[in-house]
């Protein structure tokens, strides 16, 4: 049982028990479902709205009727990512948790403690895990993921709380007080195909890589799936013996990760000749690699080794997209001038898809300063008009700029001291987060963001540290007690 050695039974117990929910982005009915009937078993006002964004509304504690309004927040969707092999229905499916040498895992999957950690503790606190609160508001927002869409769509004309804990952090020696804005982007070239025959059908695939989130792992030195397959396509390409022809390439699941796989399925001359230079290339592409990468590995299948028809993308299209994804700029580009060890502008080329259907590469773009977000723009449209496809930039969401002075961080400083023995550092993150829109609508709320130990978000090794997340919850419940 995870709740063994664990100061909090209830906690685990709601974290566990939502975990069992399907809660991809987009997809949060189950979870939202299960948030309403909570609250109408403990006779709390509730509201739900269309992209269910749950606000569960608790008066105060008798005796704390007197203190401010506090508000909790965080959101219900989360990073669905599996390794290879595994078979998961995320729509479906819960997880499957377990615990490994003090941290919490799910078996093959995200964990989702980003930011099950969050709904757990507002549920906990809600059904009586501390001794008393002023009045609380717990505000569960949706779609997070994918655009921070939740908290867009949000109307905060029903927030009266003027503090805000935001729980979707994952350091508990950091105190987040500021963060990055950011936009998706994406180009699409029109899909021309024709059918060739063909006596040789083989897979690439780029594997092994470590993967991340594309805010807060950008600058690890992480490799991109994607960009290595662009290098990889350009060299074989190269190569008119060979002849390739590409059926499709698919990178990527999510702009906001960054990519751990990418496979190219081709039409080549010789399945031999194609092996021996792709052993070549992934020799070339281990040299300069991160530790974290090691375990890079470009793998080649045969599919077909007889005459066939197979219908490919024309070469002219082939072309233009293997040539963007080798040389479009990705990672950082800028670090930042007044905090140190913090990226200040980057771009992540999270997916790539092409086949007979639709020919398209997303990206994300995240910096403190819009006039970088329009530049990350503009450098994708002068792309897109040099290659002939169309750009599209959406989902775009605001910074949340640092506040000299905030008596909640304060609170929360004394409380992390008594709990841990020190005081946590304070910090802003090249990541985006909901403080920015919730920041912009309540701009005279006093925020801060903050969490337990979470490692590998958005990847099948996120994991939990159990006795952080146990300590966190004694600084939370310090700070509604206070």
């Amino acid at each position: 049982m995870l709740s063994n050695n664990f100061a909090y039974v209830g906690l685990m117990k709601y974290f566990e028990e939502l975990s069992a929910i399907p809660r991809a982005s987009y997809k949060e009915e189950k979870i939202a479902d299960y948030l309403c009937e909570f609250a109408k078993k403990h006779g709390y006002e509730y509201y739900r709205d269309s992209t269910n964004n749950v606000l569960i509304n608790a008066p105060a504690t008798k005796g704390y009727e007197e203190a401010p309004a506090l508000l909790l927040q965080g959101h219900t969707d989360m990073v669905c990512e599996k390794n290879e092999g595994v078979e998961h229905d995320f729509d479906n499916d819960g997880l499957e948790l377990y615990e490994e040498d003090g941290w919490i895992r799910a078996r093959g999957t995200t964990l989702g403690a980003d930011n099950g950690i969050a709904v757990a503790i507002m549920l906990y606190v809600l059904d009586g895990g501390v001794e008393g609160h002023g009045p609380l508001q717990c505000l569960f927002t949706a779609s997070e993921e994918v655009g921070l869409d939740g908290a867009k769509s949000f109307d905060y004309s029903r927030i009266y709380a003027r503090r805000m804990l935001n729980m979707d952090s994952a350091d508990e020696e950091l105190i987040i007080a500021g963060c990055a804005g950011g936009q998706r982007s994406s180009l699409t070239f029109e899909s021309k195909t024709k059918l060739i025959n063909t006596k040789c059908v083989a897979r690439v695939c780029v594997k092994g890589l470590m993967g991340g989130h594309s805010g807060e792992d950008i600058d690890k030195g992480r490799a991109n799936a994607n960009k290595l397959m662009g290098r990889v396509l350009s060299s074989l390409m190269a190569d008119k013996a060979l002849g390739v022809k590409v059926v499709s390439i698919y990178g990527g699941t999510k702009d906001n990760a960054i990519p751990r796989e990418c496979e190219a399925t081709l039409c080549v001359s010789d399945f031999a000749v194609l092996e021996n230079k792709c052993k070549d290339i992934e020799s070339v592409l281990r040299d300069g690699l991160s530790v974290s990468d090691k375990a890079l590995r470009l793998e080649v299948e045969q599919l077909v080794d007889k005459k066939s028809f197979m219908t490919v993308i024309d070469d002219s299209t082939a072309r233009k997209l293997v040539f963007l994804m080798r040389t479009v700029p990705n990672g950082v580009f800028e670090m930042n001038y007044d905090v140190e060890g913090i990226v200040e502008w980057s771009r992540n080329l999270g997916i790539v898809s092409c086949d007979a259907e639709a020919v398209e590469a997303v990206f994300s773009s995240r910096s403190s300063f819009e006039t970088r977000i329009d530049a990350s723009a503009e450098e994708l449209d002068a792309y897109a008009e040099m290659l002939g496809a169309k750009s599209k930039h959406y989902n775009r969401y605001p910074g949340w700029n640092f506040a000299p002075t905030s008596a909640l961080r304060d609170a929360y400083l004394d409380a992390a001291e008594a709990v841990c023995g020190k005081r946590p550092e304070i910090t802003t993150i090249h990541a985006g987060l909901e403080c920015g829109f919730i920041s912009q609508a309540v701009p005279d709320m006093d925020i801060i963001s903050c969490g337990p130990v979470i490692l590998d978000l958005h990847s099948p090794d996120e994991r939990l540290d159990k006795k952080s997340f146990e300590r966190f919850y004694s600084i939370i419940k310090r700070v509604i007690e206070g």
